[in-house]
């Protein structure tokens, strides 16, 4: 019985640790209010972007077709606009940013 309770356990452990692993993704940093429309990355899209967190909005990282909140957003105040790669935690629609590389 004791045997069966330490198996269980140690999965559950086992599927807690991996879930704390930080993972990799490339995308844009941008603003909450226009979003995908500024993952190119140009000149205009930096600028934009660059604007309208001036104006209150939250950043946030467009990774494809999907839009994360960012939980720290001073991780990534200076690459508003810009294409990176960023490293972290996910949890459910918001990233935990810890490394962030153009």
């Amino acid at each position: 019985m004791s045997k069966k309770i330490l198996a269980t356990a140690a999965i559950f452990l086992t599927v807690s640790v991996s879930s704390a692993f930080a993972e990799d993704w490339k995308g844009t940093v941008t603003d909450s209010m226009c979003s995908a429309k500024h993952v190119a990355g140009t000149k205009d899209d930096v600028e934009c972007a660059q604007k309208c967190m001036k104006m209150g909005d939250k950043a946030v990282f467009v990774v494809g077709d999907k839009v994360f909140k960012i939980e720290n957003q001073d991780a990534v105040a200076k690459h508003i606009g810009h294409k990176v790669t960023v490293s972290g935690t996910k949890t459910g629609d918001t990233i935990h940013i810890d490394k962030v590389t153009m």
